[in-house]
């Protein structure tokens, strides 16, 4: 009788399935939350990129540093998607720079809460408090913020400009603009890396003769000096020389004034 009972194989099957039970749960716990887990860890990492894109477009626009914060927190979680903000945290260290550029720093914890892995702990004799432990990820974002640059190419086109220059076979105008398209293309190149200032760098040409033509519109424009009364208008005028009584330059209280009948109009 008792070899009959040890030669039975009857419910070998049901015996090797619950031996089993734990590895198979186990195998499906990890798949399903470690991909669960890479989804929204990589939804975390583009909303905290996102965010702090936005934000230092905002820093460079002038806003306030309550702003400044709240703006990332909210444009971080509008950025989340399926991921329950609630089991996120954001922090936000702004530039401490005051004269522009710095760095801008976000960091933020993804508090993962798995579907099938606290009942696998369970299995194992994991207490409850050990099953029901989250599984803490963070990323951080580091964004240089760079000033805006202004550029004013200001370029001699008088007649000397048409003679060769020196040992060059090409003209001084033609090698000005060479040169000063090089100068743009440079500075562009870089700009074109810095992608939280709109317009990271502008460029204005004014070209001169043996004056600035600044067009009729603004003749008479607050910032035009047409009365010469700032001390630099005369830094290239020593009005000391004019001898002749009829045309001379008299200065009286700090202030040149054109004296005698020769002046015309």
């Amino acid at each position: 009788m008792i070899r009959k009972f040890l030669r039975h194989r009857g419910g070998n099957y049901a015996m090797m399935t619950a031996f089993a039970m734990l590895p198979i749960m186990g195998a499906v716990a990890i798949a399903v939350d470690f991909s669960e887990m890479n989804r929204q860890k990589q939804v975390t990492v583009r909303a905290l990129d996102a965010a702090g894109l936005a934000t230092a477009r905002q820093v460079v626009s002038g806003a306030s540093d309550q702003a400044l914060i709240a703006y990332a927190h909210e444009f971080f979680v509008a950025n989340l998607g399926p991921v329950d903000p609630a089991d996120t945290e954001l922090t936000v260290q702004l530039p401490t720079n005051q004269f522009g550029g710095g760095t801008l720093k976000l960091s933020a914890v993804l508090n993962y809460k798995p579907y099938f892995l606290p009942a696998f702990r369970g299995l194992l004799g994991m207490t409850e408090e050990q099953s029901r432990a989250k599984i803490a990820f963070n990323a951080k974002s580091e964004i240089r913020l760079k000033n805006t640059l202004e550029v004013a190419l200001v370029l001699d086109n008088s007649g000397s400009m048409d003679e060769y220059g020196s040992g060059s076979g090409q003209k001084r105008l033609a090698l000005l603009k060479t040169a000063a398209k090089q100068l743009v293309d440079t500075l562009s190149l870089q700009a074109a890396q810095i992608k939280q200032v709109a317009k990271p760098v502008q460029f204005s040409l004014v070209p001169f003769a043996a004056s600035v033509n600044v067009g009729p519109d603004n003749a008479g424009a607050a910032w035009m000096d047409v009365e010469g009364l700032s001390p630099v208008h005369h830094e290239n005028f020593d009005w000391t020389r004019l001898s002749d009584a009829n045309k001379r330059a008299e200065k009286i209280g700090g202030i040149w004034y054109k004296k005698g009948s020769d002046w015309g109009a």
